[in-house]
């Protein structure tokens, strides 16, 4: 199993409505390739994790770097893996908006999980995922790279 993390920035107005245009026509591709993973979107900045073949990874990753509605792409890590984290999502998709509850909520998440964590993973692509998810909720994810 390999797994990809990168972070990337939406060209401006690329929002909610492109973001679902383009997931109907990614997951029936990814389903196709095998590929599962997670695609956050917070307030115009993307994190994503993608699982599976590798060869089928770093094509999908090939694509995604050439895709001209985002900018500041930065691959942030990847490698082989035990399994799947995503085993049951064509590509699992979650939009933090502003500031709410549910952000409040899943900075929480994030906080405990990462405490939880601590040094028991030694799986690079997975720490960088979550470290990034906490600091894409903080707000500093561009800013602080």
């Amino acid at each position: 199993m390999f797994a990809l993390v990168y972070r990337s920035r939406a060209i401006p107005g690329f929002g909610r409505v492109q973001i679902q245009e383009m997931l109907e026509k990614a997951r029936p591709y990814n389903l196709e390739q095998g590929i599962t993973g997670c695609l956050l979107y917070h307030q115009g900045e993307f994190l994503q994790y993608l699982e599976g073949n590798q060869i089928q990874v770093l094509q999908l990753f090939d694509k995604i770097k050439n895709d001209q509605r985002h900018t500041d792409m930065e691959l942030i890590s990847h490698g082989e893996r035990p399994k799947r984290w995503f085993k049951d999502w064509e590509m699992a998709f979650e939009d933090f908006y502003g500031d709410n509850d549910q952000i409040a909520y899943m900075k929480l998440l994030v906080e405990n999980h990462l405490d939880e964590l601590g040094e028991s993973i030694s799986d690079p692509a997975v720490n960088s995922f979550w470290e990034h998810v906490s600091r894409m909720l903080s707000g500093d994810l561009l800013a602080n790279p």
